[in-house]
């Protein structure tokens, strides 16, 4: 086992032991970020950008967000509908002024070696020898240097190396250790700049042990519709991404005939609502944003099988239903309806047939690691994966690793295993960065040395156990049985995405609210026409009522009127009585005939206007008091 690899996986033990893993390697240039861009929308997609372009380092943007995470449990960093934001002050980090400071040891330890060859048999070393040369050495030779460092052992004079370079270096660093204490102090930082970079970079795992070999993935549909662009840039970005890694690991990337068939026909479904107001769906609204037609969709449609082939992704046939595999439907079903909402059933009995299909595959095994699970089914929807899982734990074939995976956890999980690294930066940039951002306090180192002695005494430790230790730490506490994850990453596009939805979700809220109090008025416009009515009723009940007391009053008065006329007229004649009543009721009615008859003659009135002069009278005076004792208004009308 090479020394690179001893110190690596001395670290990440260390470091694990303390309850943290190779993702805390991250933290420091995250936080650095933050507090030199400040971004508005802290995004995965915005934090790696930034990562690349200060640091050089290729992270994925699925394990960026995992730290975000991480940090937002300790710093001001909040996540609020799909992105986070940076809600007050992050302290800087630091990492540029001991960036700079660490470049100063490198070139006076650069400088230093140089100086030393030309007094040697090869004294002309550039700086690109001389950088290869010290790196060179500390490959092979940086744990003699450290416990000489750490326990005060002498470095191992090596004259008789067969490389002419790497014995330079040693007879320099032997030197300085004698002659000049400020020299070495700048070497240790070199020494551990390298260490640090090797822990970060993991160059042991560039050539990663192809532990996927024997296990293939197949890409459900929604991830096959982001291979082919049709949802963006930026998700075909992650799933290619993705694909790289794995295929790195040795593994095959397949699709099931009923997936294919199916993306087909979403493909072409899709183009029938292009043009269509009421067209919706992640293709559609794709397809309008670059303007892709109807006629582009049905050619994307016909092309599918070639653009696979292309990109080398098997199509495997469905499997047949065999009665020994054959799982509970209805309750996988009733599992689905948990975790899932389908618009279309026909995608339900897809994603059954697909489980049902992995099952089959595996052939009653049962598989204690992803690597070992002959076949998982890759989705990028949570909600299907984790309905997965729940199925499964009842059943052994899938208890330890379940059916179906997200590429969210998937990708992290591949990463972990088959680094993407920094390699295109210069080595003396690497060393600086990693020394500032990851520099050690003198207990820690000597921890790692401790964990070094052990493992060496172990010995047979190798690349494939370094590879195991970074990624199955992670797997255990951040992914969940390997189910478990974001279903989006925070990208650019999934922000404008989630907040377009929250501001459909706002309109729509909005209207529903007009509509609710559309509603509310409407009802209380019946329940006031129904009230008005009602009182129109009992106005009219009422009216009629006085209109039949004033014309029976009417009438009284008119026939008692009528009666004293006739009286008098008889009076006129000679009619007398000797009873006093009846003399009296002559004399009365001998006075009604006389006012009659000058009313007569003066105004020309008459019995019947008389009469109704009575009722309105009658009328008027029935209808006030009923006004007081109901409350409510009548008037007289106008009817007859």
């Amino acid at each position: 086992m090479s020394t690179t690899t001893l110190t690596s996986l001395a670290m990440l033990k260390v470091h694990i032991d303390q309850g943290k893993d190779y993702l805390d390697y991250l933290r420091p240039f995250i936080l650095q970020i933050l507090f030199d861009h400040n971004p508005d929308r802290v995004t995965d997609a915005v934090v790696r950008k930034h990562i690349l372009s200060d640091y050089g380092l290729e992270i994925p943007e699925r394990a960026v967000q995992i730290v975000l995470k991480r940090l937002s449990r300790k710093h001001p960093i909040n996540r609020v509908d799909h992105v986070y934001q940076v809600t007050g002050t992050i302290e800087n980090p630091g990492i540029a002024s001991e960036k700079a400071s660490a470049e100063r040891h490198i070139q006076a330890v650069i400088k230093g070696l140089q100086a030393f060859s030309k007094n040697t048999v090869k004294p002309t070393l550039s700086d690109d020898e001389a950088v290869n040369s010290i790196c060179l050495f500390l490959s092979k030779f940086n744990i003699p240097c450290l416990r000489a460092y750490l326990r005060g052992t002498a470095i191992p004079n090596i004259e008789n190396h067969n490389d002419a370079l790497i014995v330079l270096v040693s007879k320099y660093v032997l030197t300085i250790q004698e002659t000049d204490p400020n020299q070495f102090d700048s070497f240790l930082v070199v020494l551990k700049g390298h260490m640090l970079a090797n822990a970060l970079l993991c160059p042991d795992l560039q050539q990663a042990p192809k532990t996927y070999k024997n296990a293939t993935f197949y890409l459900d549909t929604p991830l096959l519709v982001r291979k082919f662009g049709l949802e963006g840039s930026a998700k075909q970005s992650a799933i290619k991404d993705l694909i790289k890694l794995l295929r790195k690991l040795g593994a095959t990337i397949a699709i099931f005939s009923h997936s294919r068939n199916e993306l087909e026909r979403v493909i072409r479904g899709a183009s029938n609502y292009v043009d269509n107001p009421k067209g919706k769906g992640e293709i559609v609204r794709w397809a309008r944003r670059t303007k892709t037609t109807k006629s582009d969709l049905l050619l994307i449609a016909n092309q599918i099988d070639n653009r696979l082939e292309r990109a080398k992704i098997k199509i495997i046939k469905t499997p047949r239903y065999y009665k020994d595999f054959q799982i509970d439907e209805t309750a996988f079903k009733g599992a689905l309806d948990d975790e899932v909402t389908y618009h279309n059933p026909r995608a339900k009995d897809d994603d059954i047939n697909s489980v049902r299909s992995i099952y089959v595959l595996r052939q009653n095994t049962f598989p204690k690691s992803l690597e070992r699970s002959k076949a998982t089914l890759v989705t990028s929807n949570s909600g299907f994966s984790q309905a997965a899982f729940d199925y499964g734990t009842k059943h052994e074939a899938s208890k330890e690793v379940s059916t179906v995976i997200t590429d969210f956890s998937l990708a992290n999980m591949a990463w972990l295993k088959a680094p993407l690294g920094a390699l295109t930066l210069p080595m003396t940039e690497v060393m600086a960065f990693s020394y500032a951002a990851l520099q050690p306090s003198e207990k820690l180192m000597d921890k790692y040395m401790d964990e070094i002695d052990k493992l060496e005494k172990l010995g047979k430790i190798s690349e494939r156990d370094h590879q195991l230790l970074r990624s199955s730490d992670l797997a255990q506490k951040e992914l969940v049985n390997l189910t478990l994850g974001e279903e989006e990453a925070l990208t650019e596009q999934t922000v404008t995405e989630t907040l377009n939805r929250v501001t459909n979700e706002i309109k729509k809220e909005g209207e529903e609210r007009l509509q609710a109090e559309q509603d509310n008025h409407e009802k209380t416009r019946q329940e006031l026409m129904a009230l008005r009515e009602k009182t129109e009723s009992t106005k009219s009940k009422l009216y009629w009522r006085c209109r039949v007391k004033a014309k029976v009053c009417a009438w009284l008065v008119s026939g008692l009127f009528c009666v004293l006329l006739l009286v008098g007229f008889c009076m006129g004649f000679g009619l007398t009585a000797s009873n006093p009543i009846l003399s009296k009721a002559l004399i009365l009615g001998n006075a009604v005939v006389i006012i009659a008859t000058l009313m007569n003659l003066i105004s020309g009135e008459t019995v019947t206007r008389l009469h109704n002069r009575v009722r309105t009278y009658c009328l008027t005076w029935c209808l006030r008091r009923t006004s007081v004792h109901t409350g409510l208004t009548l008037r007289i009308r106008n009817d007859k």
